[in-house]
């Protein structure tokens, strides 16, 4: 009997169309680890990651084959990963599928795309309820060693020669893509002349005028000048600070030591002073 469940992951077995062999899709619910943000929060008890995942498998798919394994359960989005269409072939461990991620519900989906795994992708229903029914079902399944039909379209030619011409850009298209991209820089650069030209008459609290070289042609090229004297100054200052705290760190030292070599002589002394003492007392003591 094949295994249910690896690694925490339950297996669920479907049938691809036009096709003879079986596809297993391994799925466990996912949660938000603790200290995100409210949103983020809020989706906890309600994702479903899945593994594994037929490719061309979008919303509408997941949406069709769980209203024919789960009625009731109602899907809100899906993120898939945005490597699985990538020609790079990529290793994926199991054990770290979803204790490495974290889902936030107020990203980016393109960024959250990004950190999921090859063919993997997160499912979020519209509540708890929804999430526990979908999830019970395909664990029903899961047991079964019947397999369900996964709906997708024919994977033919007519396909493949559809995805290779979405491949191709349009001429017109691309050219107006460029064309945008240019006005867009220049509009960006002529902002940033008109900037470094009001900064020129910026006169500060010291009464001075910024003087700008002709090689300063951005204002980010000023204030990162301006930024870099600041910091060269900074680290003067704190040299020449850490320099006074080695040189009165040391004269303490110095004057520590002095006295304690005054005191060993003044014991020497009283030593001496003492020998000559018991030295005169015994008729011994002869100086010459």
């Amino acid at each position: 009997m094949a295994p249910t469940e690896i690694k925490g992951f339950h297996v669920l077995k479907v049938r691809l169309p036009e096709s003879n062999g079986s596809h297993y899709v391994y799925f466990r619910k996912h949660e938000v680890k603790p200290g995100q943000t409210p949103a983020a929060l809020n989706l906890s008890g309600r994702l479903m990651f899945l593994f594994n995942i037929p490719i061309e498998t979008d919303f509408a798919t997941l949406k069709k084959y769980f209203q024919q394994v789960a009625i009731g359960a109602t899907m809100e989005g899906y993120i898939p990963s945005a490597l699985t269409d990538s020609e790079e072939d990529a290793y994926v461990d199991l054990t770290k599928l979803t204790s490495d991620l974290e889902y936030l519900s107020d990203a980016n989906v393109m960024e959250v795309a990004l950190k999921l795994p090859k063919l993997c992708g997160i499912v979020t229903f519209v509540d708890k309820a929804a999430l526990q029914l979908a999830f019970n079902s395909l664990k029903k399944l899961s047991g079964d060693s019947k397999s369900t039909n996964w709906p997708l379209q024919t994977l033919g030619t007519t396909f493949l020669r559809n995805k290779y011409r979405e491949q191709i850009y349009d001429t017109k298209e691309f050219s107006d893509s460029v064309a945008a991209a240019l006005a867009d820089f220049n509009r960006a650069e002529q902002e940033s002349k008109e900037e470094l030209q009001k900064l020129t008459q910026i006169v500060d609290e010291d009464g001075f005028t910024l003087v700008v070289g002709s090689h300063r042609k951005t204002k980010a090229g000023i204030l990162g000048k301006q930024k870099f004297a600041a910091t060269v100054e900074s680290e003067k200052a704190a040299k020449k600070m850490k320099k006074k705290e080695k040189e009165d760190f040391y004269r303490f030292q110095l004057r520590e030591k002095k006295k304690a070599e005054m005191n060993d002589l003044l014991r020497k002394f009283k030593h001496d002073q003492e020998r000559v003492r018991i030295m005169k007392e015994k008729k011994r003591f002869r100086p010459y």
